[in-house]
């Protein structure tokens, strides 16, 4: 029986954040290459990190690279980890942002993450997971999407884990 792969949701999820940012503030976004010492989301995530986070198999991750934007996807059974990486051309209006967010994806809500790169915070979906928003700096932004793998309760200590994954390797 032929593996069924769950959609593809990481860049979904990164593009409503971006365009929460351009409809939040005015300011135009320019791509600019991602300065990091991995080359790229897959090569920050391995599917071996995962699996020491989540505790179950996944698939090879699939890249996807534009401008300034890193994701990789990553499948495990009906669930599916996205990795995004991107360098912001500006200072996110963060407040703004997250209330673009919770409006835009129902049955949404927000935790803030202490202690976390310069300002972090989770956007719990409900019966789906968890994303992990982390902005390091003013620039560096990483996001951990698990979704479809339990609620958010459930992975969002591996999403932190992964998070933290990335950061020292960028």
């Amino acid at each position: 029986m032929p593996r069924r792969r769950a959609p593809r949701n990481g860049r979904v999820f990164a593009l409503i954040l971006f365009f929460a940012a351009a409809t939040a503030n005015k300011s135009a976004v320019t791509a600019r290459p991602v300065p990091s010492k991995a080359m790229s989301a897959c090569t920050a995530v391995t599917s071996e990190d995962l699996e020491r986070a989540l505790g179950r198999r996944f698939v090879r991750g699939e890249e996807a690279t534009t401008g300034a934007e890193s994701t990789c996807d990553y499948g495990s059974g009906n669930g599916q980890v996205s990795i995004t990486i991107q360098r912001l051309p500006a200072k996110l209006n963060l407040p703004a942002e997250i209330e673009s967010l919770k409006k835009t994806i129902e049955d949404s809500s927000v935790r803030m993450v202490p202690g976390l790169g310069s300002e972090a915070f989770y956007l719990d979906i409900r019966g789906a997971g968890t994303q992990l928003h982390v902005i390091r700096g003013d620039r560096d932004y990483i996001m951990v999407s698990i979704l479809g793998l339990g609620d958010a309760a459930a992975v969002s200590a591996a999403a932190e884990q992964v998070a933290r994954t990335v950061l020292d390797r960028i």
